[in-house]
């Protein structure tokens, strides 16, 4: 089969072709994918693999992130090829494209594989598993086990988050992007990760449900992104602690993610805390210089805590 990539218009009819794939694949509505784009705006690139009918066959999404250490990082996302063109090597044509593309401008390239057995696969087209974290479910201190019948679908590991030893009501305030952001620096700071944009934080607080958004955790033990609410589940995209209230318990982040779902009325919250876990994130185009790891930080929290002044 004779292929080439051909670089998509937003709006565009191949565009349109992009979003009914990007949907059919990844379960995502039209309106998200449109204000995905929109949301980048002319930063977006989309791209596809079209046969010699014309028909676009496998297709993937190139948007800025942010940046890390001090260079800028490109996403490659929803990757996605038709049922019957697959395993003819479309997909690892369009990412090593995309992948040559920001490189060759000085950026770095990322992804997300979306399961474990794909880390194998984009390991071989020169991407290297960098950033890590954990997901895991808790439940909320209300849950009822025989109430609830879906909870085995989540198939997560909840192994040490019960939540019965944190009665205390939890206070949630939002946050805007810019807060948030310097939070979010101080607490991962010596820690391998990127600093997101306005844009990737502003997609977050669009996708959000139900009054959902960026928010600080009893005014500095935490922060985190809440991408989805319903009386089943709240979708954190990142949980992230306190590093010196993290050092005071193992289980604390799954502790406050159990209130969290009380706070929302659900039965439980699945959440993604940064740290030594599975593979979150795969990079092509690190700069050679080792990665200056500190451990002085500076916290940007509201009220004292554990005698660190307020910031």
């Amino acid at each position: 089969m004779d292929v080439y990539i051909k670089e998509i218009e937003y709006g565009s009819p191949d565009y349109r072709e992009l979003r009914a794939l990007w949907c059919e694949v990844f379960d995502d509505t039209p309106e998200y994918v449109d204000a995905f784009y929109e949301t980048f705006g002319d930063d977006i690139r989309g791209y596809a693999a079209v046969d010699e009918t014309g028909e676009v066959c496998s297709t993937i999404t190139c948007h800025p992130c942010g940046t890390y250490r001090d260079k800028p990082v490109y996403v490659s996302y929803a990757i996605c090829t038709r049922k019957e063109k697959r395993s003819q090597g479309l997909a690892a044509m369009l990412t090593s494209f995309v992948r040559d593309k920001v490189t060759e401008a000085g950026g770095i390239s990322i992804l997300s594989p979306a399961e474990p057995s794909l880390v194998s696969y984009y390991a071989g087209l020169g991407y290297e598993p960098h950033f890590f974290a954990v997901k895991r479910a808790a439940m909320s201190p209300e849950f009822d086990l025989e109430e609830y019948d879906d909870f085995d679908e989540f198939d997560l590991d909840i192994e040490g988050a019960d939540p019965t030893p944190f009665r205390a009501q939890i206070d949630l305030q939002r946050m805007p992007a810019e807060k948030y952001n310097r939070y979010r620096e101080a607490f991962l700071a010596g820690q391998p990760h990127i600093e997101p944009s306005a844009e990737m934080l502003s997609l977050i607080e669009w996708d959000s449900l139900n009054g959902c958004g960026l928010y600080s955790v009893n005014r500095g033990d935490a922060i985190c992104a809440v991408r989805h609410a319903d009386p089943a589940k709240v979708v954190l995209e990142e949980l992230i602690l306190n590093p010196v209230l993290k050092e005071l318990s193992f289980d604390i982040d799954a502790e406050i993610a159990s209130m969290i779902a009380r706070h929302f009325g659900a039965a439980e919250t699945l959440f993604i805390t940064p740290g030594h876990g599975s593979c979150q994130g795969m990079v092509y185009g690190l700069p050679d210089e080792q990665e200056d790891q500190t451990e002085e930080y500076e916290y940007y929290c509201e009220k004292p805590y554990y005698g660190f002044p307020i910031g």
